[in-house]
Parts: C-alpha cells; structure tokens; sequence
C-alpha cells in the first residue's frame, strides 16, 4: 500500500503554526497520518531527508520534530500542519481489535493503513453526534441463536425482511446505525472487507475488492462476523466458516432457496437465480452443495465452467443488483450542514484538507464551476 515518495525540497518557507504545533506535538497524530498515507517510516523518513530512526523516536515522544521538520511531514503526507496537535480524541486500533478476514493475505502495514482509516472515521464520528444524532444501533436479536444460520433467520424476523431477497442490504444496516464505508484509493483492493463495534457503534469496512453481488456477500459476513463473534479472532477458520453460514442463511434463506436451484445444473438456470437473490453463481452453487442439492463433483464441474467464462473474477452483473453505496455518512454530513457544522467546518474541526474529508465520508467530488469574466 505503500505510495512512491519524493522527497520534499528544501527551502525557508516553514507554514506559520508549524513553530506552535511542534510545542503541543502529539506522537499518535503522526503516527496515524503516516499510515492513513500508506508510508512505512522510512519512507517518510526519505521524503522529510531524516532518519528511519528519527521518525521512531518522534513516534514514541522520546524526541519532539522542529517546526520545519513538521512542515516537510506536512506536506509528504497532505495534512495540514495542524493534524499534529494534541488535544483531541484519538481512538487507537490493532488487529485484534476487527474482524479481518485473513492475516496471509494483506501485511500488517496494509492492515494498519485500513485500521487508521477507521480510527479517522471514528473521529468523524465523533464530530457529527456532537450536532445530529445517527440511527441507534439495532442488531436484531438480543443474543445469538445457537449456530449461525438459526441466527440469520432470527435477524431476518426481527428487522421484518419479507421472503425472498434482502432488497438493499447496506441500506437495511444503515437504517439500523451500523455505519459502512469504503476505503478509498486503488490500493484498497489488496484489502478484503473487515468489521469492528467502536464504543457501541458497529463499522463494516468494504473495499473496492469484487463485484457487486460479492460485496452483498461480504456485508452479510461482516454482520455475522458483529452478531456471532463479540471478541475478534482475526483469521480464524472457525469464525469465517461461522459468517459464512450466517450470510448464506440471510441471503439465501434454506427454506425457499432449495426448491429454486435448478436440477440438473444449468449455468444459464443457476445465474438467472442467482441475479435475483443478489449472490454470485459461485455462492449460490456452493449454497446448493452445502444444502445437499448439489454433490461435490457437480460442484466442481459448475466452478470449472465459472473459471472458463471468467466469472469467478469478473461475472456480468444483474441489472437487479447493479451496487449498493454506503449513504448514512454522506447523508449525516449534509443534515449536520444545515445544523451549525459545514463541511469546511467539520474539516477545519478534524484538521483535514476538504478533499480528503470527502474522501472520508465518500462523498462525490462537486463539480468544477464555470466562470465567464
């Protein structure tokens, strides 16, 4: 995830408040910027012409940067000076603390890079319920059920979802206070979505990683991953194989799903299925071996048949189903606009350059204005 660096030229001009934030400099703060920037500290420490050494050390608080330091960390990480300060909430975050899916697949500087995301969320967060106050949070049932999928059909009765497919998933979590995002930039794609409760406040974090009707899948595994595991297990087998079930059952209820995978297996059958549930034709073929409709080796043919079309990567979408965005932030954004907290505000209070607030909240970049002079 790491982004190239160029190392930032010397030169007199040092922002005036860098002087002032290096006296009320917070360690955390450019710990965070840092890896919400991608950057290992010798990376930065190239692109601010210091020491690997020197950027631990100011890290840790066993040394305080000087004001022109700050300025060239500043600008190698595009915040403004400012973000340094102290004074503030600061929620920190480690592995252990979200339900990642696999730890093989992403280095724990990929991991770190997605967790200062969320705990900049959780600032953001912050920042709005001071001003508006976001749907309360509301899992379903009290307690899990006592395995996964009796668990999928209790949140199923308990939110009202009618028979058939979850219409729009990531609406039907919004409603209820989970807040979901994505994370932004390309890299994200090395992530696969993962899933933290901050201060009672359930988070699903998506990237851009797979199609629309996998993301659906991976929102209904995170939402297991919140109702059946309270304490993280970051790659547990067992804990995935638990989310799994879970979004199977919610997506692809036993009861009604089982009379509608066609017999014998026909791919053009089983994508017709598929599109109006909001699944891939993997996870519904797969959904037919573990229901006992389908044997392993019908299984295999079906998945070997996906892999010569391409669509274990990339299967045509549904018009159905074309994406669900995440709105509750975006929405929550402009209503705390017209209560006392505009954008330019909220990003002042955060210290963050606008565009990048946007980024944050996901929220479309305005559109140029045209100016005839």
């Amino acid at each position: 995830m790491a982004r190239t660096t160029t190392p930032v030229p010397r030169g007199p001009a040092v922002h005036p408040d860098a002087a002032a934030v290096a006296q009320a400099f917070a360690p955390a703060r450019l710990t965070m910027a840092r890896e919400l920037a991608g950057m290992r500290k010798r990376d930065l420490a190239d692109a601010i012409d210091r020491t690997a050494a020197a950027v631990s050390q100011y890290e840790l608080g066993q040394s305080r940067p000087s004001g022109e330091t700050l300025h060239r960390c500043a600008a190698a990480l595009d915040v403004p000076v400012s973000f340094f300060t102290t004074g503030r909430p600061h929620l920190r975050l480690d592995t252990a603390s979200a339900h990642f899916r696999s730890l093989r697949s992403t280095t724990a500087h990929q991991r770190q890079q997605a967790l200062a995301h969320v705990e900049l969320l959780w600032e953001l967060i912050d920042q709005l319920d001071q001003v508006i106050e976001l749907p309360a949070v509301d899992l379903g049932p009290d307690a899990a059920a006592s395995d996964p999928a009796a668990t999928a059909v209790l949140v199923r009765e308990a939110w009202g979802v009618p028979s058939g497919p979850v219409v729009h998933l990531v609406r039907t979590l919004e409603r209820r206070g989970i807040v979901l995002t994505q994370l932004p930039g390309v890299d994200a794609e090395t992530i696969d979505a993962f899933s933290a409760a901050l201060h009672g406040r359930p988070m699903i974090v998506l990237s851009h990683k797979g199609n629309p009707m996998r993301q659906r899948f991976s929102v209904a595994h995170e939402l297991g991953h919140l109702l059946l595991h309270p304490e993280p297990a970051p790659g547990s087998r067992v804990h995935e194989r638990e989310a799994n079930t879970f979004a199977a059952e919610l997506l692809m209820p036993a009861a009604e799903i089982r009379d509608r995978l066609p017999t014998p297996v026909d791919v053009t059958a089983l994508k017709e299925t598929a599109d109006g549930y909001g699944v891939s034709v993997a996870a519904l073929a797969y959904r037919g071996k573990d229901l006992g409709v389908y044997s392993e080796s019908t299984l295999r043919r079906v998945m070997a048949t996906l892999t010569g079309l391409g669509w274990r990567t990339d299967e045509p979408v549904g018009s159905r189903y074309p994406g669900e965005r995440p709105e509750l932030l975006v929405r929550a954004a402009e209503l705390a606009a017209g209560h006392g907290l505009p954008l330019p505000l909220l990003a002042a209070r955060l210290h963050l350059p606008l565009p990048r607030l946007r980024d944050l909240l996901g929220m479309a970049a305005p559109r140029p204005h045209l100016r005839l002079v």
